[in-house]
Formats: C-alpha cells, structure tokens, sequence
C-alpha cells in the first residue's frame, strides 16, 4: 500500500470514534482512495478554472471571466476548511491548498 514511513504518518491523522483499535487494511486502502480522488478533484479543477480564466482574460471576455471567478471562488470556499473523509468509525482531515 504506502511506504512504510508514510503509513505512519498517514495512520497518525486518522481518528477514530473507535478509541484504541487500529483500522483494518481495507479501511486504510478505502481512506487513502477516497483521500486522493478528493485531492485528485480538487487540483483538476483548480488548475482547469484558472486556465479558462487565463483565457477568458485573453480574449477580453468580460462575462465569462465573471462567470468563472464566481466558480473559481465558490470552489475554493468548498475546500477554504477543509474535508473529512470517513469509513467505518475512521475520520480524516484534508487539508488544502486554496491560495
């Protein structure tokens, strides 16, 4: 699955409503998955808004540029605070880059 030093670092932001157990490998793989499908998103379409922004600035196009930013701005405050993630009593935060 991880590397070993990463799936100490990933287990170390995992919470539990289940104090004391360990999740079992299946809930670890399904936590990662869902991790980076959200990261995955996320930076797609980041990247994707701000492209058309570019160019929409580019061609002068008022309207457009609008419409965008009001998207571009509605996703970054989606994910201003943050994700958690859960599966089966197990909770991480995501945290993300929205500068």
């Amino acid at each position: 699955m991880l590397h070993p030093t990463h799936e100490q670092h990933f287990m170390k932001k995992i919470k539990s409503k289940k104090h004391g157990r360990r999740p079992s490998r299946q809930v670890l793989q399904s936590l990662y998955a869902q991790m980076t499908m959200e990261y995955a998103v996320f930076q797609f379409n980041k990247e994707r808004l701000q492209r058309m922004i570019d160019e929409a600035l580019d061609k002068k196009d008022l309207e457009q540029f609008q419409e965008l930013t009001e998207e571009y701005n509605m996703l970054i405050g989606e994910y201003k605070n943050g994700k958690v993630i859960s599966e089966q009593g197990y909770e991480i935060e995501l945290d993300f880059d929205t500068k």
